[in-house]
C-alpha cells in the first residue's frame, strides 16, 4: 500500500527530517504534537515562541560548533599518534567534553521537534484518531516522568562535582563543565516535553469539542 503522508518536515533539518508513520497505517493517522504549536493553537508571535526560537537556535549552533570541534580533535589526536608519534592525553579529555554537550544538546533539540524515537505500531492497530491522540499525550506525560527521575539524579550529581570544584585528571579543568551537560539536557528535555504535552491537551479537547458538536 503506498500513501503520501500529510507529515512534513521542519526545519532546520529539512527535507530528510520527518516524524514517521507506518505506510500500512489506515486511515491517516493523526499528525504528531510536537513542543512547538503549529496552526492556530498559539499566535506565531507569542512572547515565549519568540524566546523558543533564539533558545533553539542557539542549542542547534552549539550542537554544530560542539560536533565540528569533537571532529577536528580526534583528527588532530589521529595525526599526534600516528604520524608524530606524541599523543595528547588531554585530547581525550576534550573529546568527551564536547561529545558529551553533543548528545545532551541532541537530546533537547530532537525532543523539540518531536523527532525522538517512538513506536508506530500503535497506528497499525488503533484507527480511532481521538484515541492515538490520547495514547500519545499519555506516553508524552510518562516521558516527563521517567526525565524527571532520571534527571533528578543526574543533575544531583552534575551538582555535586561543581560545588566540589573537582578537576579533570589532565586538563585540570573543572569537571563541572562536563557535568552542567546533565543539567541542560534533562531541563531542556523535561520543558520541551511539558510544552507538547500542553499543545497535546489542547489538540485533543479541540477534536474532542468538535466530534462532540458533529
Amino acid at each position: 500500500m503506498s500513501r503520501k503522508s500529510t507529515q512534513h518536515p521542519r526545519e532546520p533539518v529539512g527535507a530528510d527530517s520527518f516524524i514517521y508513520d507506518p505506510e500500512l497505517s489506515n486511515p491517516e493517522p493523526p499528525e504528531h504534537i510536537t513542543a512547538i504549536p503549529e496552526g492556530n493553537l498559539v499566535p506565531y508571535d507569542h512572547p515565549v515562541l519568540k524566546l523558543e526560537r533564539v533558545f533553539s537556535k542557539t542549542v542547534y549552533i552549539a550542537i554544530v560548533f560542539c560536533a565540528v570541534t569533537l571532529s577536528l580533535l580526534m583528527f588532530g589526536q589521529v595525526l599526534l599518534r600516528y604520524v608524530f608519534k606524541s599523543p595528547f592525553v588531554g585530547i581525550e579529555e576534550l573529546g568527551l567534553l564536547f561529545g558529551a554537550w553533543s548528545y545532551f544538546l541532541g537530546i533537547v533539540y530532537v525532543t523539540r521537534n518531536g523527532e525522538h524515537i517512538h513506536g508506530g505500531i500503535l497506528s497499525l492497530i488503533v484507527k480511532n484518531k481521538n484515541k492515538i491522540r490520547f495514547v500519545r499525550l499519555f506516553m508524552t506525560v510518562l516521558s516527563i516522568g521517567a526525565c524527571a527521575i532520571f534527571g533528578y539524579f543526574a543533575i544531583r550529581y552534575a551538582l555535586f562535582e561543581i560545588q566540589t570544584g573537582r578537576l579533570s585528571s589532565y586538563m585540570r579543568w573543572p569537571k563541572g563543565l562536563w557535568s552542567a551537560s546533565l543539567i541542560v539536557g534533562f531541563c531542556g528535555t523535561i520543558i520541551y516535553l511539558i510544552m507538547q504535552a500542553v499543545n497535546q491537551i489542547i489538540d485533543y479537547k479541540f477534536h474532542m469539542q468538535q466530534k462532540g458538536g458533529n
